[in-house]
């Protein structure tokens, strides 16, 4: 099918939105997906309310804990979200302030309707980019 010149082609929306999200705590965390997502959606709960806690949430990665150059240890974790939910996700993940016992910072690094934009590492991609300046007071 050959397209008029005139004509554009447009993209539609994606039904899903991903997030990184950092997990900064004083002392290394062995946390598993159904337990993050378990915290996301009681903070969806608190925060929410019922209807918050009927988001859609999926856990797709979470990295080894690592220690930073402050002595705090962080792991990042990849979530896949509804884009009509994003931002109450965003904002039930941001106000989690334990996890295991542990008290921890959890903060949104990037959001992107694209998944591989938020695995790679150094390729700038599209997406919001939202980096912590100062470290987490525990």
């Amino acid at each position: 099918m050959i397209l008029p010149k005139n004509m554009k082609l447009s993209r539609l929306p994606s039904p899903w939105s991903y997030l990184k999200v950092s997990v900064v705590s004083p002392s290394p965390l062995d946390i598993t997906d159904i337990e993050f997502k378990s915290a996301i959606l009681q903070s969806l709960q608190v925060h929410h309310g019922k209807v918050g806690s009927l988001s859609h949430v999926d856990v797709l990665k979470i990295t080894p804990p690592s220690r930073c150059t402050n002595g705090l240890w962080s792991c990042h974790v990849i979530l896949r979200v509804s884009s009509r939910q994003k931002e109450e996700v965003w904002s039930a993940v941001t106000l989690i302030s334990t996890l295991q016992g542990t008290r921890c910072a959890v903060n949104t690094v990037k959001e992107s309707p694209i998944l591989a934009s938020l695995l790679s590492q150094n390729s700038p991609t599209p997406g919001h980019h939202r980096y912590r300046h100062q470290p987490p007071v525990f």
